[in-house]
């Protein structure tokens, strides 16, 4: 019999190994990164923080009550994250950040690529929502310490000028067993099983693009 959780999780994993790949992380490890590379992943990442809780909630809207569990545990989770993205704006008005009102701003091409593809699995799978925040919680868990601490560091932060990364690195590592557990206790169909293996792949891949694009070259 195949072990689709077992097989899923093996997914999550390998996107969360291929993150430090990206350009940015590369850049941190090495110690050549500055404030205008902090300002620009930060800047990147507001719109995927500003929408994320409503596709959660969309996807919790869409999923039918046969997986209950993840309905619920959907519009917990968007509740839960619905003002993160105040950190980024709290970190970036910190550090002294030359644009006051990224609302006004369409995203970044890699953050409107992710940011679509929580609105289409929202709508179309919605329970496979779940494994894209998988994927996201697995690269906090792992990483985001790491990252943070050497970016505080390198550039100079404070951690009151680094809140959105050291607080989600903290967060994540309570999220990714809570959604392990919850994927464990829905019922899917070998076909949402596919659509939970390729949302979390082309999660990875869309996140890791964010920290991957031209200012970071």
């Amino acid at each position: 019999m195949v072990d689709n959780l077992k097989n899923f999780k093996e997914v999550v994993d390998g996107q969360v190994a291929r993150f430090p790949s990206a350009n940015l992380c590369a850049r941190v490890d090495r110690g050549d990164v500055a404030m205008h590379h902090y300002h620009a992943i930060l800047a990147t990442l507001f719109h995927q923080t500003y929408s994320g809780p409503y596709t959660f909630a969309k996807a919790a809207v869409n999923c039918s009550w046969h997986h209950e569990v993840a309905k619920e545990y959907l519009l917990r989770h968007a509740e839960e994250e619905r003002t993160h993205w105040r950190w980024v704006l709290d970190d970036l008005n910190a550090t002294d950040y030359s644009v006051k009102n990224l609302r006004d701003l369409p995203p970044h091409p890699t953050c409107q690529a992710y940011i679509g593809l929580n609105y289409y699995v929202a709508e179309h799978v919605p329970v496979a929502r779940l494994a894209i925040a998988a994927v996201l919680e697995g690269i906090g868990a792992v990483h985001g310490e790491t990252y943070g601490r050497k970016l505080l560091q390198t550039v100079g932060l404070r951690k009151e000028q680094a809140s959105f990364f050291l607080s989600h690195a903290e967060t994540d590592k309570t999220h990714i067993v809570e959604l392990l557990e919850v994927i464990d206790q829905c019922d899917l169909s070998s076909d949402e099983w596919r659509w939970m293996n390729y949302a979390a792949e082309t999660a990875g891949l869309f996140y890791r693009e964010m920290y991957n694009h031209e200012a970071f070259q």
